[in-house]
């Protein structure tokens, strides 16, 4: 293929690995206080754990005291205490859960007009609704907690096939990963990054959109940082981060750590994402310091 066209500017903090694990550590994300990291950790690939470490570093520990009847996956920790998350059942059904942030008081949420393959909810601000993807329908969809209201479809599968959402800080626009209908089959590594919200827009998130997957806002509500392996030599990811009119890219990692769900500290200092550590070829979650 041709090589991609660079449009964007680099640079390459050292990273600092908060796990080391035989298995595998993968999605991470930050307490509201930026004090503690929240991330899955699997032996197996196959069952996983909420596990927390400090962001300072130090030992893991188990969120949960019992286990759970769903595999806990894809969390986010909201400011009041609540962490939504995707829950994989053993039939193959995915939905959304809540949880408290010492682990306890798990529920399932549940809305008409979810199909049984519900993924990556993330918070509004008021705390009260989630979007999530519906992937039975490649459609992002708004839901309340209380289940008092049907889920609100927020884009049209016959325009756009989703993935991911982030809802923006002030709740007023989502990004999400996804990709134009033209009657192919949904494939994730063909993924851009689009913007939706008000007035109706949707538009891909840059002039000349290429790959990109996994996005999430910035704090500061003026950003989005994703997932891509633009311009990588052997399809490893690095983490990027845009402004939210698509200018000013940035690639924040390299490619040989294979970053990916790259997510942004309450105060914006700070990135975690999971990625390669070279000390043992395995999957941990790294964190690095943004230029300010």
């Amino acid at each position: 293929p041709p090589p991609v066209p660079r449009t964007w500017t680099s640079i390459n903090p050292a990273p600092r690995f908060l796990t080391v694990t035989e298995g595998v550590d993968y999605d991470a994300v930050f307490s509201p206080d930026g004090k503690r990291v929240l991330f899955n950790r699997s032996s197996n690939g196959r069952d996983w754990i909420f596990m927390t470490v400090p962001v300072t570093g130090g030992d893991a520990t188990p969120l949960l005291s019992a286990p759970l009847p769903v595999q806990p996956t894809r969390a986010r920790w909201f400011k009041n205490g609540l962490i939504a998350f995707t829950g994989l059942a053993p039939d193959g059904t995915a939905s959304v859960w809540l949880i408290n942030e010492d682990g306890s008081n798990a529920r399932a949420v549940t809305a008409p007009g979810l199909s049984k393959q519900i993924f990556y909810p993330s918070w509004y601000p008021d705390g009260q609704h989630l979007a999530v993807m519906d992937g039975a329908e490649l459609a992002t969809k708004r839901i309340a907690l209380d289940g008092s209201a049907p889920a609100q479809s927020l884009t049209d599968r016959s325009k756009v096939f989703t993935g991911m959402p982030s809802v923006s800080p002030d709740g007023k626009w989502f990004v999400f990963a996804g990709q134009e209908n033209k009657g192919q089959p949904y494939d994730q590594t063909k993924n851009i990054i689009w913007l939706a919200g008000e007035g109706g827009v949707l538009r891909p998130l840059e002039a000349q959109p290429q790959m990109g997957r996994a996005p999430t806002w910035a704090p500061d509500g003026k950003r989005v940082t994703f997932e891509s392996d633009r311009g990588s030599p052997d399809g490893r990811y690095a983490a990027f981060i845009a402004n939210m009119d698509g200018s000013g890219l940035v690639q924040v990692s390299d490619y040989a750590l294979n970053a990916q769900h790259p997510v942004i500290s309450p105060d914006g200092r700070q990135m975690l994402f999971t990625g390669m550590d070279p000390r043992t070829n395995r999957m941990g979650i790294a964190i690095i310091d943004l230029p300010q």
